[in-house]
């Protein structure tokens, strides 16, 4: 069914564009996640399940 649709269309650039935006999301989602200032964030974050029911600390 595939080889058909695709023999089919001359529309085989939305494969290549699907692939281009799933690099980019996930570059910047490296980007994001190794930005500068987050390792704090996360070290935070990671203690939140082990906390006893002491109030959050950084206001929120």
């Amino acid at each position: 069914m595939k080889n058909f649709v695709l023999s089919q269309t001359d529309y085989l650039v939305f494969p290549l564009i699907a692939v281009v935006l799933f690099f980019v999301f996930f570059v910047a989602m490296l980007f994001w996640v190794y930005r500068p200032g987050s390792k704090a964030v996360y070290a935070d974050r990671s203690q939140l399940a082990l906390e006893d029911g002491r109030a959050p600390r950084g206001g929120e």
